[in-house]
């Protein structure tokens, strides 16, 4: 069962791995500052850029892995990527299949300071909302004749910390909830 889990984490963070900034550069890690700046300083989107990666066991039989890139431009702009790995429980009778999702939005600067909306490649629209610690994501989709709605709540718990809390809701009935911890790469 562990080289099951190992397997996974593995095929997640692989195929993970390919997430980079907005400006779509690839850049050698910076050298460490001297003394690192203590976490109260980082406020507001500052507190969020970065690459994160997670895992939760969410509803049911599956576990999930996913990659999570946010990055602010120099105009107000916001750049969200995240990209997740899904599949069936170790004893799972179909533990071979993978399902893998990934989503980007790019954020145009908002006339609301922490406030930025988005359309979706797949039509959806979405918006984003800074308060505080916490970073909230909502996509809204029509699809004959109902409404989707994925909301991400992710806030910040401690230094290099993030929780998640999604929901899914059809026609204002929550179908799914997850529920994950982040760590920030360094």
């Amino acid at each position: 069962m562990r080289l099951r889990h190992a397997i996974l984490g593995v095929a997640a963070i692989t195929a993970l791995g390919a997430c980079v900034p907005a400006s779509g550069e690839t850049k050698p890690p910076a050298a460490a500052p001297a003394a690192a700046a203590p976490a109260a300083a980082v406020t507001g989107i500052e507190a969020f850029r970065g690459s994160w990666v997670g895992a939760s066991q969410g509803e049911g039989d599956t576990r999930r892995a996913a990659a999570l890139v946010i990055d602010a431009s120099a105009d107000g702009g916001l750049f969200l990527r995240w990209r997740s790995a899904e599949g069936p429980r170790d004893g799972a009778a179909n533990d071979d299949q993978l399902k893998m999702r990934e989503n980007t939005a790019i954020f145009a600067p908002g006339k609301t300071p922490n406030v930025w909306t988005a359309k979706l490649d797949s039509g959806a629209q979405a918006k984003a909302r800074l308060e505080g610690s916490v970073l909230t994501t909502e996509l809204t989709a029509k699809s004959g004749g109902q409404t989707e709605l994925q909301t991400y709540r992710r806030t910040l718990t401690a230094p290099g910390k993030l929780s998640l809390h999604y929901t899914r809701t059809m026609n204002g009935k929550v179908e799914t909830t997850i529920d994950a911890d982040f760590v920030k790469l360094p």
